[in-house]
Formats: C-alpha cells, structure tokens, sequence
C-alpha cells in the first residue's frame, strides 16, 4: 500500500456486550467503563468504551490484513496508541489505515469526521511467543488515589487471562503476542483504571515494545512524573514482553453540590414553608441545590430523576436526615400527562416548577451544524417544557410560578454551543409567550451563567460560578410571593 493511502480496515460498534466482555477480560472494571449511571456524571459524561479496547480492535485488524498480503514471519513489535476523544457505548468507530510502511502503520480511529484515536503499529521479527498459559485473572479493588498520592507510586500487577474469551475477541493478536504479551497490554487498562489513578482515572496515550520474553507474570509499574497543572501522571512499565510508557490523567471527581447542613445556615426557617416545589431533574446540580433550599425553608420539594435513582434517594435522606422534606418520582419529560395525574391523584400539585431536565450539553458534533443535536435540544427546552405546564394547569396547579434556567450562550458566539442557545432562545420565547396570554402561570426565565455541576466539569478548570449563591436569591424570587 502506498504512503497516504486511507483504506477502512474496521467499522466497530462499541456495544454494551463489547464493553461488558472487556471489562471481564481486563480487568478494568472502573465505573466510567462499567457504571453508566455513576459515569454520567463524570467529565465523559457517560459510559466510556475502554482505550486499550479500542487499541487491540485496531490491531486485530491490522493483523488481519497483514496476513492477508503475505507478510507472515513478521508481526507487532511495537505500539503506540494515543486517545484524543472519549468513544461511548454504542458509538461506532471507523478505523482507517491512513499510511503504511513496510515498518509501521498508522491507523486512525474516526466517528463521523471527527478523530478520536491514533494507533501506530511497528513491525518485524522477534521470538515466536512462548504458550505458556496464565491463571485466570484475579478480581482487585479500585484504588481511590488522590493527584498527590501518585507521586513516586511503585507496584506490580498480578497478570492472568481468560483464555477462552481472549481467544474470541482477539484470536490473531493472542497467536501473535501469546498469552503473556497479550495479558500485558489488558494489564495497562487495568492499571490506569483500578490501580494508579485508579477510581479518578483517563487513559491518555502508550508507547510500548515488545521483547523477547523473559520469565515473570507480573507487570511493573513506576511513576515517573507528575504534572498538577493538567493532572498528568506518566509512567514507566516493564513486564515479562512489553517495556514502555503510560500516560494517564486524573480526571476531577464529580461536583459536590452543599449538604443540608451548610444550606440550612442560609435559609432562614420557614421561609418556604408554604411551598410545594416540583423540581425536575432535582437529582443532581441545580436541581439538587433547589431542594435543599426549599427543604431548609420548610417547604415540600419534590425531586424528579430519569435514570439516577441512587443519586435522588440520596438526597432525600440528607434533607430528611435533617428534618425536612422530599419527595422523589421517576419521570420522563416525555410523558407529562400520565406524570401530572398521578401527581394530582395524591393531592399535593405543585405551587411552583423548576425545570432542570437537560440532554447532555456538551457531547460529540455530527457535521458542521448537528441537526439531530438542535432536534434533542428543541424537544426538551420548548415541547416537552410547554406540555407539562399545560398538564398542570389542566390538573388544577393554579397560579404556578415556574423557573426557566437560560443561559449566557443565548447571547454568545462560540460554534459548539450553537445549538443549545438556539433552543434556549426559543424557549425563552416560550415563556414570554405564557407570561403575555395565561392568567394561571407567571415564569421567570433567567439567563444563568457557567455554574459548577456535572455537567461544566473540565479537565483544565473553568471560571464558574457557584450554585447555591446562583439559586438562592432566584429561589426567593418563585417561593416568596
């Protein structure tokens, strides 16, 4: 093939069974790769396809069409592997082999035209790979490192592999490397993610050469520096066939938003006390904040989640621990009608609304403006905001008073918020149009700033403001009439 040449060698979708069957083969089983509830709310923003996975799926191919064109008696000397984007599950990640040398390869992994992974395979001789088998890999606990901790950290990893499924996902890199090589290359998932950083951990790029191999199934592992301005950890590993370098990054730990104990100081006590506040999307962020503010006020807050349960439960029993409040439902924007009259069957309809529900905000681009993205945006902010003030009034909340959170970007240029302001521009619109026309609801739209939650965490730190002196004041605003 010639220098240049872009030939798609693999079109793979990341399935939940994918993710599942490497976790298990890894070892790997960090939340981000395992959790999808908990890995929402990390810097991802959701479940997170592991980078060594997405490494040996290029080389499986490579080695595929390697054999193909003759080339036997050589194989993989050397890798390097670099993650410039998270891939999540279900996504679909096109490897093209965009140049190649009788020495190296260079495959690029693509979602649509944007570039999520480099992989740089090296070819040559070496020793045929000793048979020797592995024991089954030993399940460890996730390591919790802090950024500080990290410094200086030594250790070894316990190699094992389960032959049997190893030899289903990656048959011709097993042949190839042998057991020991392969376990090797799963071992720095797992190192990166349940070792050093462990629990708070990104894969960033490797570097590695294979050797001949020497006795031993263990991997070494040291840190050989550390870097706080970008949380970066670089480490040298050495083991039985492989010798090279790991770079990871410790990733912020989600946003913890302030406990009853720290709200209750602000609020003065019964300040809300006639309040029956439905907060939707209260499990988390703003929402989370909102009903705590209310609770400390003796006011009713009633939290509604989509997927996160344990997030919602939790915080009923902070505020109720406190002796306060809360009400937590599951629902979806989506279905307001059948939402609203189980509401009303219990006969505590709501006096205000606080409407929190949000698609992922900062997630991938399809093309130079993302139709499908507008689409998400539109049906969440403006039709399914619309039809659940209708069920409310048609369910008998009288004189609602509602919270529309905007925000800054409506009046902001950057492109990659493009669809977001739009959607909260016409939603703004939207309030403006029941404030003018409906004598049952008044709604207070509010263009917010960058506020830390979940959803605005940054690798490198971002000014933004803090919640609760965010919502305190608006609270006041809808609660006090």
């Amino acid at each position: 093939m010639s220098h240049g040449a872009d030939n798609l060698i693999l079109s793979r979708c990341f399935t939940a069974g994918l993710q599942k069957n490497f976790s298990g083969l890894s070892g790997d089983r960090n939340p981000l790769h395992d959790d999808p509830i908990l890995a929402r709310r990390t810097i991802v923003g959701g479940q997170a396809v592991h980078g060594i996975h997405q490494a040996l799926a290029a080389m499986e191919s490579a080695l595929a069409r390697w054999r193909r064109d003759g080339s036997a008696g050589r194989g993989i000397t050397g890798f390097t592997a670099i993650f410039q984007k998270p891939v999540l599950v279900g996504e679909t990640v096109d490897f093209h082999l965009t140049a190649s040398a009788p020495d190296k390869w260079q495959i690029t992994g693509k979602i649509e035209e944007e570039t999520i992974c480099q992989i740089s395979i090296r070819w040559g001789t070496l020793p045929s790979p000793v048979a020797t088998g592995l024991p089954s890999l030993r399940p460890e606990p996730m390591a919790e490192l802090q950024f500080d901790e990290s410094a200086n950290k030594t250790g070894g990893l316990d190699l094992g592999l389960d032959a049997t499924l190893a030899g289903e996902m990656f048959p011709l890199a097993l042949a190839t490397l042998g057991p020991v090589g392969l376990a090797e290359i799963l071992g720095l998932s797992r190192l990166v993610g349940m070792r050093c950083p462990g629990h708070h951990s990104l894969f960033g790029q490797c570097e590695m050469n294979f050797r001949e191999t020497s006795r031993g199934d263990v991997l070494q592992y040291r840190v050989e520096k550390t870097d706080d301005r970008f949380g970066k950890i670089v480490m040298q590993v050495a083991g039985p066939r492989i010798q090279g370098q790991v770079t990871a990054y410790f990733r912020p730990p989600p946003e913890r938003q302030p406990g009853m104990a720290e709200i209750a100081r602000r609020v003065e006590a019964g300040s809300f006390a006639r309040s029956i506040a439905l907060i939707v999307g209260g499990s988390r962020g703003l929402g989370e904040i909102t009903a705590r503010l209310i609770a400390a006020g003796g006011g009713l807050p009633m939290i509604t989640y989509y997927q996160g349960a344990a997030d919602a439960e939790r915080i009923v029993a902070d505020i109720r621990s406190a002796g306060g409040r809360c009400q937590a439902r599951q629902f979806d924007v989506q279905n307001s009608e059948a939402f609203v009259q189980q509401l009303a069957a219990g006969k505590e309809m709501p006096r205000s609304l606080y409407y929190f529900a949000t698609p992922k905000i900062f997630g991938r681009r399809r093309g130079f403006f993302d139709h499908a993205r507008l689409h998400e945006f539109l049906d969440t902010y403006v039709s399914a905001f619309g039809r659940l003030i209708d069920s409310l009034e048609a369910n008998g909340s009288a004189s609602l008073r509602v919270f529309y959170p905007s925000s800054v970007a409506v009046t902001e240029t950057m492109r990659e918020m493009a669809e977001y302001a739009m959607a909260k521009r016409v939603g703004e619109e939207l309030c403006a149009f029941y404030n003018r026309h409906s004598r049952q609801v008044e709604i207070i739209a509010e263009r917010l700033p960058r506020i830390r939650t979940d959803q605005t965490s940054t690798l490198m730190p971002v000014p933004a403001e803090d919640g609760l002196e965010v919502m305190l004041p608006l609270v006041r605003r809808v609660e006090i009439r």
